[in-house]
Order: structure tokens, then C-alpha cells, then sequence
């Protein structure tokens, strides 16, 4: 006999929400990043083709990189990158492959012996910084930004660039959501203000009691 079970509606729309927001957050800024290193690869391929393969290698390996991601989330894994490098060491990676592919130049300040910090709290983080990187490079005009994370009664996480400001541009709606709803759901906040040098100031702190 063929059992059924009722799903509450309810919870089938949060998962659902979920695995969307997972899918823009995570694969989102990898595809992203892919997509400016083609640009950049295509402008090298006239005047430097050694250069533009070595990118084009590298790309390829991002590709994979972003198929693993999206295996990992269906599996409901946090960031191999995470596991590997920490917070501090992941968000300096995810810029690195941005380095090359646009001009604004990212720089991260971390305190160097961050604490150990609960799984969520290093994803929302991560995650919110991706994103906000994302935006800062499509829609600041942005020369610098900053990536600052420091702890003191919670991880605090600010991301200050010099561009146009903290408008919200059209379209760009479902990535602001999900930056304050990953805040949100570990218990922390997220504001978006502009800087007091202009530009626009991304600050998220999020609480860390009770460790992993």
C-alpha cells in the first residue's frame, strides 16, 4: 500500500526559499566572477594570448569549483573553502579570483586570530560578503573597497566602497534581502548607510556565543 504524507505548505516554501537563496548567495558570486574573468579574457586574447590561456585554465577550474558548489548545497555542506581556509582565509580567496577580472581594488582587514566561531555565523558571513562584492563591482563604479571583520562581543563585518552610493539599484532587490535575511536568521543584524567618505557601508554584526 502506497503511503501518503501531507508536507505542510509552510515549510515546502522555506525550503524551497532556501535552496534559492543558497543558489544565489553561493553559485551566484562564482558565476559572477566566471563571467568578468570571459570579459577579461576576451580583451587579452589579441594582445597577450599566454595570458588569456593561463586565465582561461583558471576559469575552467572555477567552473568545476561552481558544479561542486551546487553539489554540496543540494547535499546541505557549508563552503568547502570555509573548512579549509576559515572565514578570514575564504574571503580573501573569493577575491583573489575577483583580482584580475574588473577594476576596483579589494582589500581585506581581518584581525588575525579570529575566535572559533559557530558554523551558521562563518556562512552568513561569508555569504553576505560575496554578495555584497558582487554588487559593489556591478553597480558601485567603485575604485576601492574594504572588507573589514574584527570580533568584539560578536563578528562584526563591514563593507565600505567609494562609488555611487547606497541607492538600491533596480533588479538588485533579491541580493540586499538576502544579505539582512541571513543576518536575521543567525540572530544578527544588517544595514546599508552611506559612507561617511561617500560610497556605501555594508555593516553586519552577528553574535558567536556558544562557539561551533
Amino acid at each position: 500500500m502506497r503511503r501518503k504524507f501531507a508536507v505542510s505548505t509552510d515549510v515546502a516554501d522555506e525550503a524551497r526559499r532556501r535552496v534559492l537563496r543558497d543558489l544565489h548567495d553561493g553559485v551566484g558570486p562564482s558565476l559572477a566572477a566566471i563571467a568578468l574573468g570571459l570579459r577579461a579574457a576576451r580583451h587579452l586574447v589579441a594582445r597577450d594570448p599566454a595570458s588569456a590561456g593561463t586565465l582561461l585554465a583558471r576559469l575552467e577550474e572555477e567552473v568545476h569549483g561552481a558544479v561542486g558548489e551546487i553539489r554540496r548545497l543540494a547535499a546541505g555542506a557549508y563552503p568547502t573553502g570555509l573548512a579549509r581556509l576559515g572565514l578570514a582565509g575564504a574571503v580573501r580567496a573569493h577575491v583573489a579570483t575577483l583580482a584580475d577580472r574588473h577594476p576596483v581594488r579589494v582589500v581585506v582587514e581581518a584581525e588575525r586570530d579570529l575566535p572559533e566561531l559557530p558554523v551558521a555565523v562563518q556562512v552568513a558571513a561569508y555569504r553576505i560578503i560575496c554578495e555584497a562584492l558582487t554588487n559593489v563591482v556591478r553597480h558601485a563604479g567603485a575604485r576601492t573597497c574594504a572588507v573589514r571583520l574584527w570580533c568584539a562581543d560578536g563578528l562584526h563585518v563591514e563593507v565600505v566602497d567609494d562609488g555611487c552610493g547606497a541607492g538600491e539599484p533596480e533588479g538588485n532587490g533579491v541580493g540586499l534581502d538576502s544579505m539582512r535575511e541571513r543576518a536575521r536568521e543567525v540572530g544578527g543584524t544588517w544595514a546599508m548607510e552611506d559612507a561617511a567618505t561617500g560610497g556605501t557601508r555594508i555593516a553586519v554584526d552577528l553574535p558567536v556565543a556558544g562557539g561551533v
